[in-house]
């Protein structure tokens, strides 16, 4: 190669043989002193130029380019130029980057395969990979788990937090469901809870979660149809569950004066989500049955003559019906109609279902709570109702107390603080003191108690309400 150029210099441009030179093909002096002249001047110039700027052009390009290869090419071509010291550096970093690139792309796969809820997967990645870029990532969530042992986060912990969304009167139903359904998808994909631990948790409550959320988990493939049987749910009401038919819902109703029909007025009283709604529509569905009451004539004049009648539709003889969407917590309805009995004697009654708000607000009331203006309201319309425009009707009262719901919070406060507080209030108030025939305790939700008898529920008041209870009796020997 060296001849070939030598013979043929002149077809060479300088460019060509500055490289040639750089690569020690040949050198300067051999252009000059072997060419018999053909390395003109011009062009010796123009190498000597390149030759002696070279070093930095070289190095720009080197340091350009940051690879291994484009350094080693610079020191090869200039072992003492003025950038050596540089190029070597710039070897080392890059060997340094790429070892660190090779190991943070190594531990994101081992990151990536990690189960983030196994606590001992967790702590194995960190003592395999200590300078990891997730090992805080690793020990945040292994302090998370350690966390939830001691606070001691189970089902019970999961269904506190569906029963806070659940009386949380800021949200919607779809809102109510969403959180609901996030919830349980996070405690399971979490592992706080196993799948067994959640559908026994089903199975000894029915009531915990709504049609709605059950068919999402299983259209959702969280839980199973299968899942379903083996916890005790009948195939009919499976059927039914997906067969389309929707909740009843109910219009607000116009505000509630005072109670326009001469009757018996049965006033029913419980905090929202008690079942008290669906425990009157059980009732009114079997006043207008026909088998215990001759007939049922609804008054049409009644202020809630249309939530009756959903009522009454709710409870279809030996089938699985679909219950209503929650009711306005704010709302109050009056429902009048005539009982005929077996004789043929007629029986004018008004059912009232006193907003499931209520309670709290009475409470509020007596503690001197902020009230909102819906508060307001509600209790303007108990003043008018039962003090007020009370009418001269003789009166009975039925109060609602949801079993098993004890521990439920409401606004950070128990059942029984507010049934409590309510008790008061109507005492300050004198609503028992006239026209008052009796007073009795409802307890709904019942079914959650696999064997039930007086005793039992007797028991249960005893243990979780006796002060209300104690009060109620009170109240009832002052009407005496």
């Amino acid at each position: 190669m060296k001849e070939r150029i030598l013979d043929n210099v002149a077809e060479y441009s300088a460019q060509q043989l500055v490289k040639y030179i750089q690569d020690g093909v040949i050198s300067l002096d051999e252009l000059i002193n072997e060419t018999d002249g053909f390395f003109d001047a011009s062009k010796r110039k123009e190498v000597e130029d390149f030759l002696k700027n070279g070093d930095d052009n070289a190095w720009n390009e080197a340091y350009a380019l940051r690879t291994i290869d484009a350094a080693k090419q610079y020191l090869n071509t200039y072992p003492n130029g003025k950038h050596r010291n540089e190029a070597r550096d710039l070897i080392s970093n890059i060997k340094e980057e790429n070892e660190s690139n090779y190991l943070k792309s190594t531990t994101d796969d081992a990151w990536t395969c990690v189960d983030k809820n196994d606590i001992d997967e967790l702590r194995n990645f960190v003592k395999k990979y200590p300078d990891s870029n997730h090992i805080n990532d690793a020990n945040i969530l292994i302090n998370n788990i350690l966390l939830n042992e001691i606070m001691g986060v189970d089902a019970e912990t999961l269904v506190s937090q569906i029963r806070q969304f659940q009386t949380d009167i800021s949200l919607t139903p779809a809102q109510k469901d969403n959180n609901i359904l996030d919830t349980i998808e996070r405690f399971l994909k979490e592992k706080k809870i196993t799948k067994e631990d959640f559908l026994n948790t089903i199975r000894d409550d029915h009531n915990l979660l709504n049609a709605s959320v059950v068919k999402t988990l299983i259209n959702k493939g969280v839980i199973t149809h299968a899942d379903l049987i083996g916890i005790g749910i009948d195939k009919l009401f499976i059927r039914k569950m997906f067969n389309g038919d929707c909740a009843q819902s109910f219009n607000m109703p116009e505000k509630l004066d005072k109670i326009h029909k001469q009757s018996t007025e049965i006033y029913f009283w419980g905090i929202p989500s008690s079942g008290k709604s669906c425990a009157l529509g059980a009732i009114l569905s079997v006043a207008a049955c026909g088998r215990v009451a001759k007939s049922m004539d609804p008054d049409t004049g009644s202020q809630g003559y249309g939530y009756m009648t959903k009522l009454i539709n709710l409870f279809k003889n030996g089938q699985i019906g679909t219950l209503m969407e929650g009711t306005s917590v704010d709302s109050f309805y009056e429902m009048g109609f005539d009982l005929v009995d077996k004789e043929d004697k007629i029986h004018p009654i008004t059912c009232i279902d006193m907003a499931g708000e209520l309670m709290r607000c009475m409470y509020k009331a007596n503690a001197g709570d902020s009230m909102s203006d819906t508060d307001e309201i509600m209790l303007d319309t108990l003043t008018n109702v039962l003090i007020d425009n009370r009418s001269i009707n003789r009166k009975m009262h039925i109060f609602v107390i949801e079993y098993g719901a004890e521990d439920r919070l409401y606004e950070g406060l128990p059942q029984r603080v507010y049934l409590d507080g309510a008790l008061s209030y109507i005492k300050n108030t004198g609503i028992f003191k006239k026209d008052t025939d009796a007073i009795y305790i409802m307890i709904t939700k019942a079914d959650k108690v696999k064997e039930q008898s007086k005793e039992i529920f007797s028991n249960y008041i005893n243990k979780n309400y006796l002060g209300f209870y104690n009060g109620l009796a009170k109240s009832v020997r002052i009407m005496k």
